[in-house]
């Protein structure tokens, strides 16, 4: 097993105290430095590159949520697991996403167990996985912190010069390629893993709609519901590009295609 590089980052000297002593019981792992602030993280999260990062939630210059939307936009960023003292409620949303989390004080039995998964899963996942990651953990802190659910307003995915920003009201369609989705914008598309169901779970209800098994349209893109032979039908988008109606779709389509006319010009 190869050396896992930890960072740990708290404005509390006795916890930096705490987790430094803590690691150096731990094999496999080598804890390469400390912060004391969000600036000071993101500083050494650059120069010192950590494999993982021991994040305090509340710091004195910002939140533990800064350092990952940070970090979140790079391709070789390290994983977070949170050192926190949320309450239930919060726990529960971290259980919900894919990040692991630390309540204080730390016990070495369960930062042996947070540093394994974390060893585990750098192994099984690319850059994209765990960017994809990092953002589905700060939509789920603040969704805990505000009592709502927040949805996604951009996705990072994977381009051929690393990763490229999507912001969701740019997208036209979403398309279903085996065990990924193609994401379809004016200047492109671009492979993300994941189905349209998982897609659809993440944006906010009502942007987009389903018009075939394979295929999820924005409403505002459609200019024209086309009803041919047989019960077939066609959407032809506001681009010009014609896709297929499922007739399971159907009735659906046409009653979100005439809530949109006169509002849009769309044709039905």
């Amino acid at each position: 097993m190869s050396i896992l590089r930890v960072l740990t980052i708290d404005d509390e000297v006795l916890a930096l105290r705490r987790l430094k002593l803590l690691l150096q019981t731990i094999a496999q792992v080598d804890h390469v430095g400390e912060a004391n602030s969000c600036r000071e993280a993101l500083s050494k999260i650059d120069s010192l590159k950590p494999d993982a990062v021991l994040l305090d939630i509340k710091m004195r210059d910002g939140s533990g949520f800064d350092v990952v939307e940070a970090i979140g936009q790079r391709p070789d960023g390290p994983a977070v697991i949170f050192v926190t003292a949320f309450d239930e409620f919060a726990v529960q949303a971290f259980d919900s996403a894919v990040a692991d989390y630390l309540l204080k004080p730390v016990e070495r039995d369960r930062l042996t167990r947070a540093l394994d998964r974390v060893h585990r899963r750098h192994k099984l996942l690319d850059a994209e996985q765990r960017v994809d990651e990092l953002h589905q953990i700060v939509r789920a802190l603040r969704a805990a912190r505000q009592g709502d659910h927040a949805y996604e307003s951009e996705f990072w995915l994977k381009s051929s010069g690393g990763l490229v920003r999507v912001p969701v009201d740019t997208i036209e369609s979403v398309s279903s390629e085996d065990e990924y989705i193609a994401i379809h914008t004016a200047s492109g598309s671009h492979l993300m893993r994941g189905s349209i169901r998982q897609f659809s779970e993440r944006v906010e209800p009502g942007l987009f709609v389903r018009i075939h098994r394979r295929w999820l349209v924005k409403q505002t893109a459609i200019a024209e519901l086309r009803t041919r032979a047989l019960s077939s039908a066609e959407i032809i988008l506001r681009s010009g590009q014609r896709l297929p109606a499922g007739r399971v779709y159907l009735k659906e389509l046409r009653r979100t295609v005439q809530g949109v006319v006169g509002q849009s010009g769309t044709r039905v």
